[in-house]
C-alpha cells in the first residue's frame, strides 16, 4: 500500500536521496517550500531533516532547525507520524552507545553545542505523548548528492579533484562510522511502518581510519596530500545497532571503502 509522506529539508543531502527514493516506490511526495510549517491539509508521514552544517555561523537558523521548527510543525499541523532526523554525535562523550545510555554534554567545550541542540529537539519529541512521534540518530553517510557537505569525506572529494590537493587535519588513524544513505532510508521507513521503540540508532557495524578512505581517493586522482594536527586523533564511538539488528535484521550492504570510485565518478558528472 502507498503512503503519503511529507519531507521538511528535501534540498538537502539526505532529503534529497529520501525524496528520489519514495517517488521511485510510487509514494505520494510532498515536499513543503522554504520557511513553511503550518498546513490545513494532514501531512502524512512527516520526515525532519533540515539541519545546519556550522552552528556558529548561523546560530539562530541552528536553533530554528532543532527546536522551534520542530515544535511549530508538530503543535499545529495534523499527521500521521513524525520522524526526527538526528545524529549518533550525541555520543561524543559517551562510553555507551545504546538508545537507552545517558547523554553527556560539557557546556564549556564549544563541540557540544551541536550536540545540545539536536538533543533539545529530540527531548521535545520523546515528551510527546503521541507515540507516532520518533526519533532517528543516524551516523555519517554517503550516496548521492553527497559532496556538497562541509563535512570531511565530502570535502576530501570536493579538494581532490577540484585542487588536486587534500588536507588532513586529525591523524590518519581516526576512526568513522559511515553508512550508505539507502540503508539508512530502508529501516527509517520500516521504523516508521511498524516499530517498538521510538528512538533508534543507524549506523554501520564497523567503523574505518581515514586513512584507508585516503589511499582510495590518491590511487584514484593522483592528488597530493597534506598532513596537519597528526598528534590530534579523533575517534568516533562504535554504535550500539543491536535494537535495527534485532528488530529488522539490519545489516549494511556495502562499504565506504568501495564505494569512493562511484561518489568521484559522480561528482565529475554533475560538476
Amino acid at each position: 500500500m502507498k503512503k503519503s509522506y511529507t519531507i521538511f529539508g528535501h534540498s538537502g543531502f539526505f532529503g534529497k536521496n529520501l525524496s528520489n527514493y519514495l517517488k521511485k516506490l510510487n509514494n505520494k511526495v510532498f515536499l513543503p517550500k522554504k520557511g513553511k510549517y503550518k498546513f490545513k491539509k494532514n501531512l502524512g508521514n512527516i520526515i525532519y531533516a533540515i539541519g545546519v552544517d556550522d552552528v556558529f555561523k548561523v546560530p539562530l537558523k541552528s536553533i530554528d532547525a532543532n527546536v522551534k521548527n520542530i515544535s511549530n510543525i508538530i503543535l499545529n499541523n495534523k499527521f500521521e507520524s513524525f520522524t526526527f532526523i538526528s545524529s549518533t554525535r550525541l555520543y561524543l562523550n559517551s562510553k555507551n552507545t545504546s538508545e537507552n545510555s545517558m547523554i553527556k554534554i560539557n557546556p564549556n567545550k564549544k563541540n557540544n553545542y551541536f550536540n545540545s541542540l539536536k538533543l533539545a529537539g529530540e527531548n521535545f519529541c520523546l515528551s510527546h505523548e503521541n507515540k507516532k512521534i520518533k526519533v532517528v540518530r543516524l551516523s555519517n553517510m554517503y550516496g548521492n548528492f553527497f559532496t556538497k557537505q562541509n563535512y570531511l569525506l565530502p570535502t576530501l572529494i570536493r579538494n581532490s579533484l577540484n585542487k588536486k590537493e587534500i588536507e588532513i587535519l586529525i591523524n590518519k588513524k581516526s576512526k568513522k562510522n559511515y553508512l550508505d544513505v539507502i540503508d539508512a532510508i530502508k529501516v527509517i521507513l520500516k521504523i516508521i511502518n511498524k516499530s517498538k521503540f521510538r528512538i533508534y540508532n543507524i549506523a554501520s557495524e564497523t567503523r574505518v581510519e581515514i586513512n584507508d578512505l585516503i589511499r582510495k581517493i590518491i590511487k584514484i586522482t593522483n592528488c597530493k596530500i597534506n598532513y596537519f594536527n597528526q598528534s590530534t586523533k579523533v575517534d568516533e564511538p562504535k554504535i550500539d545497532i543491536n535494537r535495527i539488528k534485532k528488530e529488522f535484521n539490519f545489516k549494511s550492504s556495502s562499504k565506504i571503502q568501495d564505494k569512493i570510485e562511484l561518489i568521484l565518478k559522480n561528482y565529475k558528472k554533475k560538476w
